[in-house]
């Protein structure tokens, strides 16, 4: 190389560093989010097994023949109807059958998996896994893939578990043959006996009801770790769950979302798709809308953040007599109007009364619940009493009730001090409906 063309390359190369450093301190001027579970234990990535775990020999013996065989490239392999690898081979089927008679005890695996420092030993556990008779104990074992510490144990573990997983996750227990319904049935304890009690139990199982679950918790936690594959295989199996059983995002997602949006902005291409294939498997199909592109930055944001709202509602009901109100145009919509209905008592008025009972109730009387207040709950008629205990007579205090709750004046900076919004608040607004008094608890993040 002449000397021109040697300080052509060093200019080059000097550029393309001057680049990557420039992005690398525009990535850093993001802090990290968590994914929403810090809790860690034996199920997180990654362990360290260190122990000397006597496997059970003969029963590891027929897997590691059945592996052999299925790791053969020219193997002819299927699925069974519960998503288990089937090998078209005499010798694997013997093996099988013989593993079968041994019997795969999901906790003695479990042990293998977590705790035996032979990688390749915990490998044949995680490999004999998916032939355990009992669908849920198999998705407990599921729930220790995240944590296994070799990427490829772990790279072979997760296209098994989504098979096993689409065969069973969506199954309920209407489509049990009756005999086996009337067995699970006779099998459980008496619903408000002591024992059904203990177990949760408070009905007999309908056909409606989901038979099965999995603890998604490992797979979140993937998403804290640095490496972009880890992340891209958290979020591919997430995915690939919520592509299913759209309930488990419901159960699952919402504290992970800031993650899952900051990975989307700054993750790597990898990521990057299996972010947007999330948030494409959480959207709302009655919407239709179109996935975007990864290069059209605004419109993968725009869709990302339509999606997380067609799940999670900034504003919405938790249950009965809960409302979460979340930061975002919703909420401040819902203010604003909040705060125009009830200046001058547009909506209601001062009220007074007693119940069945005699006992005596005074507060603000909503004669009317318009449209941008119905997110509130709020029945029309219903007279709000009190606001965290506080009493309530008329419009004008509701509102100073309300806004003692959510903001506070703070003196550490400015001795006039600086009026400054709560980070999370709680409302318990008491109210009068009828004969019956009742409350809703509003959550203010």
């Amino acid at each position: 190389m002449n000397s021109a063309a040697a300080r052509r390359s060093r200019r080059a190369l000097s550029f393309a560093a001057a680049l990557c450093t420039f992005a690398a301190a525009s990535l850093a001027q993001e802090a990290r989010v968590n994914s929403g579970y810090p809790t860690r234990d034996v199920l997180s990535p990654f362990r360290d097994p260190a122990e000397i775990a006597a496997p059970p020999d003969a029963l590891f013996a027929q897997l590691r023949i059945m592996r052999q065989i299925a790791d053969d490239p020219a193997a002819i392999r299927t699925l069974d109807a519960d998503g288990r690898e089937s090998i078209d081979n005499d010798d694997w089927q013997k093996a099988y059958a013989e593993a079968e008679r041994l019997g795969l005890d999901a906790g003695v695996l479990a042990v293998q998996m977590r705790s035996n420092r032979n990688p390749d030993e915990r490998a044949l556990a995680f490999y004999g896994a998916f032939y355990c008779a009992n669908v849920d104990y198999v998705f407990n074992l599921i729930g220790h893939v995240p944590g296994e510490p070799v990427r490829r144990t772990r790279e072979l573990a997760y296209p098994r578990a989504i098979a096993f997983l689409q065969a069973n996750i969506g199954r309920r227990f209407g489509d049990l043959p009756k005999e086996q319904q009337d067995t699970i049935v006779a099998n459980m304890p008496k619903v408000g006996s002591p024992a059904a009690k203990a177990s949760g139990i408070t009905r007999e199982p309908r056909g409606d009801d989901l038979m099965h679950g999995i603890n998604l918790v490992p797979f979140f936690q993937l998403l804290d770790l640095d490496d972009s594959m880890d992340q891209a295989q958290g979020l591919w199996f997430l995915k690939e769950c919520f592509g299913v059983r759209r309930d488990l995002a419901l159960l699952w997602l919402e504290p992970a979302l800031p993650r899952i949006r900051q990975l989307l902005r700054l993750g790597t291409d990898s990521v990057r798709r299996e972010a947007l294939g999330l948030f494409a498997a959480i959207a709302d199909k009655e919407q239709k809308l179109p996935v975007p592109t990864l290069a059209d930055v605004d419109a993968v944001e725009q869709f990302a953040e339509v999606a997380g709202k067609s799940m999670f509602p900034p504003v919405r009901r938790l249950a009965e007599g809960r409302v979460l109100l979340m930061p975002g145009e919703e909420r401040d919509a819902l203010v604003k109007a909040g705060e125009q209905a009830l200046t001058g008592e547009a909506i209601g008025a001062a009220a007074h009364g007693k119940n069945s009972s005699g006992i005596p109730w005074r507060g603000f009387r909503v004669d009317r619940v318009p449209e941008a207040l119905l997110p509130l709950c709020v029945p029309e008629g219903a007279v709000i009493t009190a606001v965290n205990g506080v009493p309530i007579n008329d419009g004008k205090s509701l509102l100073a009730a309300i806004d003692a709750n959510l903001w506070f004046l703070d003196r550490s900076e400015k001795k006039e001090g600086v009026r400054k919004r709560r980070p999370t608040a709680m409302l318990v607004v008491e109210m009068q409906i009828g004969d019956e008094t009742k409350a809703i608890d509003y959550v203010v993040k």
